[in-house]
């Protein structure tokens, strides 16, 4: 459940003696009833109208590893990679790959179509989206209150399981980014994230093209100049 005035009800819960417990992150502070009913606030307008996506992804993603099983992530890359030998006198062209992370959480099956399409039916809901994927199996850290009175800070514990799916998720697309590098050889400058540069001719867009699509994701130019070289 999700309201706008969260401190209020804390504060009854406070003079009605309850037993409940509250955690507050950069973007949303949530608590958590003696009967387990979990209820948000927004903090940040970014965060505005998807919060609903946190606890989609993660019902998700704890059914696909039920029926599934644990999940060994694809070998670590680096989010960030530079061809240093690159020439920079060359015309640059960035391409991306659309909605990368999510769309690769819904093609290895960890989250459902639903939840998909739920993620992008609005604008504005992409910090929404990779956060509801990054804050899976965190750490985190909770106020505990008991008959209205604050008893201790409870730490849960990272949970690896679901760690590992982000990870996996992250890793394979930069999996994708290697790939299309060594097809590119000297024409790769740089890959970000889900976003790749090379020296801009027909044949080097149709081959990052088509590295993408073979996966099933979609991509969009994102960037064309020259461009100074990069420090990432």
């Amino acid at each position: 459940m999700i309201v706008n005035n969260i401190d209020q009800l804390i504060d009854n819960y406070k003079q009605l003696k309850k037993s409940f417990k509250v955690r507050e992150s950069a973007n949303y502070i949530e608590l958590i009833t003696s009967t387990g009913q979990k209820i948000y606030q927004n903090k940040s307008k970014r965060f505005t109208g998807g919060l609903y996506l946190f606890g989609m992804v993660k019902k998700d993603i704890k059914n696909y590893l039920e029926e599934h099983g644990e999940v060994e992530p694809y070998e670590e890359l680096p989010v960030n990679y530079i061809n240093t030998k690159f020439d920079y006198e060359k015309d640059l062209i960035g391409m991306d790959i659309n909605n990368a992370y999510w769309h690769v959480a819904l093609l290895k099956g960890y989250i459902t179509e639903n939840t998909y399409e739920k993620g992008l039916e609005k604008e504005g809901l992409k910090s929404i989206r990779l956060s509801s994927l990054s804050s899976l199996g965190k750490s985190r850290i909770y106020n505990v209150y008991e008959n209205g009175e604050h008893k201790l800070d409870e730490k849960v514990k990272t949970n690896e399981s679901l760690q590992n799916v982000y990870l996996d998720i992250r890793y394979s697309t930069y999996g994708v980014m290697r790939e299309i590098a060594r097809e590119l050889g000297d024409d790769f400058c740089s890959w970000k994230t889900d976003c790749v540069f090379f020296h801009d001719t027909f044949t080097n867009r149709e081959k990052v093209r088509a590295i993408i699509e073979s996966y099933g994701l979609e991509c969009k130019i994102e960037y064309k100049n020259k461009l100074k070289p990069l420090n990432l």
